[in-house]
């Protein structure tokens, strides 16, 4: 006889998977089903963001730069028009919307956009523009890596025969002849010298290549610029370099532009500069860098202009605006070369290139008095509609209480700034002592701020003596500017994918 087998015992020992499926509610398996669904998603989205990133980078540097075209054009609006075309390797996977990359297409408009900035960011230099061979070899991005390639004389490297004619205000042609670059290979190399600000050149780059967005997403291109701790400026394309920009009068200069803002970062400003160059030096000597706010009809402003640029510090235009009459009717006088709000466009156009040249290694302006002027939005977007494409920055000093300046230089897509303390209402050093804490305490509550004082001997003394008990840190103002510069060029990016994916 077959002994009997108790049923209940083995199947609460031994529970087939078909049996434990049965026992599962129908909320459980759809709890299941969407865990998995998740995991799926993540591991497709993970993956198609490694292919993104690594595509452009896996390319040999060989093959990712051949067949490169570079023309001038004389419109670049027509680019939204072109059709484009797969490169060597079939297409490059980009960030840009899975556009494949129409490399001739990007390089075109952006030699189009380097030769308009150019002499408007920088007037009155020189520069010499060539190509360079490829130093990395088959396999390798780049060039060889543009810190180790940019920092060795430029006579060290067998540049291709299609060189630009070097730009000067005597030949003067404002226009940088790109056409003759059509077909080179490599990166192409800009080394500028002669009086400049090189800080200009790469805001100018920002704010030209994000109004391109659009253009250069249809060519299937990320757009990036980045300067060096050798200083020098480079654009990307897809995380490539294609462009490089040597100021080698300037080097220890630009190095710390490459370097991320502190936590707390505070700039000083001494305005009223270009009356002494006696003055100009005992600032320059302080402890920490601070910038001049240079008069540009001052009796001594270039003087004080090389006295800054020696000491590798900034300068900005302290523009003189008309300002509004005081308690007993008078109205106070700006100066010499002041803009008013009589002027016409044209006359305000005319009096503040005449400023500018006066005055070629400002990276800004800032206004000296203006509260009548700065009150007004309409003058103030003239004024920020003038300042495009040269690659200033706006300082508002701040001399009423609704000040517009600022505003309307973040409209135009400028870097605009406020002023947060005035560091000398009082001619005090121990209320100049309190103001420099205050204005350090703004830069550790908001990450950044600006302070404005003036060349008296109290305020200079008070900087001298300053201890920071706020643990901020004192910066030039290109570092605050530049990063303000990449925070609206990114800012500027994530809005037109929003746009984008909207339409």
């Amino acid at each position: 006889m077959l002994p009997l087998r108790d049923t209940k015992l083995s199947d609460s020992l031994s529970v087939s998977p078909s049996r434990q499926a049965e026992r599962l509610s129908a909320s459980a398996k759809l709890a299941v089903g969407g865990v998995l669904w998740l995991v799926c998603s993540l591991i497709f989205s993970c993956w198609v963001q490694w292919l993104m990133q690594s595509a452009p980078q896996d390319i040999p540097a060989a093959q990712y730069h051949a067949n490169a075209a570079a023309s001038s054009v004389a419109n670049v609006a027509d680019f939204g028009n072109a059709t484009p075309h797969a490169t060597p390797l079939g297409f490059a996977v980009s960030h840009a919307g899975w556009q494949p990359f129409d490399k001739k297409l990007a390089l075109e408009l952006v030699d189009t956009l380097l030769a308009q900035a150019l002499p408007k960011a920088l007037p009155l230099a020189q520069w010499q523009l060539a190509v360079l061979p490829l130093a990395g070899g088959a396999g390798q991005p780049g060039y060889g890596g543009a810190e180790s390639a940019l920092s060795e004389d430029s006579s060290a490297f067998p540049f291709a025969d299609t060189s630009a004619a070097l730009t000067s205000p005597a030949t003067n042609t404002h226009s940088l002849t790109l056409s003759a670059l059509s077909g080179a290979d490599g990166v192409r190399l800009v080394t500028v010298s002669g009086s400049c600000a090189p800080l200009r050149l790469g805001l100018a780059m920002l704010e030209s290549l994000s109004a391109q967005a659009e253009t250069l997403r249809a060519a299937g291109a990320r757009a990036e610029v980045r300067w060096t701790s050798n200083g020098a400026l480079e654009i990307l394309l897809n995380h490539l370099v294609y462009y490089a920009v040597k100021f080698p009068e300037h080097l220890a200069q630009l190095a710390d532009l490459a370097q991320p803002l502190p936590d707390a970062a505070l700039a000083i400003v001494l305005d009223d500069m270009g009356q002494s160059p006696d003055v100009a030096d005992e600032a320059a000597a302080l402890p920490f860098a601070v910038t001049f706010a240079i008069w540009p009809r001052a009796p001594h402003a270039r003087e004080v202009a090389a006295i800054a640029a020696a000491r590798r510090l900034d300068c900005l235009l302290h523009q003189p605006m008309e300002p509004l009459p005081r308690a007993d009717h008078r109205r106070p006088d700006p100066g010499p070369g002041a803009l008013l709000t009589t002027m016409s466009a044209e006359q305000l156009g005319a009096t503040l290139d005449a400023n500018l040249r006066a005055l070629p290694t400002v990276i800004g302006l800032n206004n000296h008095m203006g509260s009548a002027f700065t009150g007004d939005i309409s003058l103030c977007r003239t004024l920020a509609g003038m300042l495009m494409g040269h690659g200033l920055a706006v300082l508002d000093s701040v001399t009423r209480p609704d000040p517009q300046l600022a505003l309307a230089a973040k409209e135009a897509g400028l870097v605009g700034l406020a002023r947060d303390v005035f560091l000398d209402t009082r001619r005090d050093t121990a209320a100049s002592l309190v103001a420099l804490d205050a204005a350090a305490a703004r830069a550790r509550a908001k990450g950044m701020a600006v302070a404005i004082g003036h060349p008296y001997p109290e305020t200079l003394r008070a900087l001298r003596q300053w201890q920071d008990r706020e643990g901020a840190a004192v910066v030039p103002l290109r570092r605050i500017i530049w990063k303000l510069a990449q925070d609206n060029a990114a800012h500027a990016a994530r809005t037109h994918s929003l746009n984008t994916n909207m339409e």
